[in-house]
């Protein structure tokens, strides 16, 4: 794995400070984010070679410190691990820690370029979506929930990863994506016909932390509509959350 300058990929925030200082600085910021999503997927690409060594490949979105996958890939040497993690201070105590755990400082979206991630108080919770504030109020944790920061981070969609590393299939997509996971899932377009099992995160209090965050029902039906059954549910953060697990019969089959 590359070793990311401390300041790499959003660090450098972007700030109003008059208009030709600002244009100036997102020009720069943007020059920056392509350059670095192609450095990332270069240095990525180069790594085909070595994904016949692997049984499984898995795709950690929203990986923070790897919490749900990182400690999978440690017992299975046989297990390709991809994890995104568009924070880079989190990404980074993750980063080179293991040959079969890959881990990029990106965020999956429905399109390739850079977006504003809102950073948190409470790391977990950062997201690309904006809080909502009535939601935020009935929020039951006991966690500090705050915006304290943004930084600008390059994004791509998951069709074109997969395309550009030349997976031919993912057996899990796990996404974590604080309210934007269904969008996650969609970035896939065309080539979901090649993922075997998706877990995400539904909300399913009558109040949400992020503004857009779609309701379950939303979730199940657009992932019933590609093929895919729910198998499995698992009630969290004091009910207000579920992780909802799916799998298709039949990876590779009909495309829609």
């Amino acid at each position: 794995m590359p070793k990311w300058p401390v300041k790499a990929l959003g660090a450098e925030k972007i700030v109003s400070t008059g208009d030709s200082r600002r244009l100036a600085l997102e020009r720069n910021a943007s020059a920056f984010i392509r350059k670095a999503r192609r450095r990332i997927l270069s240095e990525t690409i180069a790594r085909r070679a070595n994904q016949r060594s692997f049984r499984r490949v898995w795709v950690d979105v929203g990986a923070h410190e790897g919490e749900s996958t990182f400690h999978e890939a440690a017992l299975d040497p046989w297990l390709l691990v991809y994890a995104f993690e568009p924070n880079l201070r989190a990404a980074r105590r993750v980063m080179a820690r293991l040959r079969n755990y890959v881990v990029l400082p990106v965020a999956i979206s429905n399109r390739n370029g850079s977006a504003e991630l809102q950073l948190n108080a409470y790391e977990a919770s950062s997201s690309l979506l904006a809080p909502d504030p009535e939601g935020i109020r009935k929020w039951i944790t006991k966690e500090h929930f705050e915006v304290v920061d943004s930084v600008t981070v390059a994004t791509m969609r998951l069709d074109t990863f997969m395309d550009s590393v030349g997976l031919k299939r993912i057996d899990f997509l796990k996404v974590d994506a604080q309210g934007l996971d269904l969008e996650v899932v969609k970035s896939a377009g065309d080539r979901l016909a090649d993922i075997a099992r998706i877990q995400l995160e539904a909300t399913i209090a009558p109040y949400r932390q992020y503004v857009g965050a779609p309701e379950k029902s939303t979730i199940v039906d657009f992932m019933e509509s590609k093929g895919f059954r729910l198998v499995r549910e698992e009630v969290q953060t004091d009910g207000q959350e579920a992780n909802l697990t799916f799998i298709r019969d039949h990876v590779g089959a009909e495309r829609r």
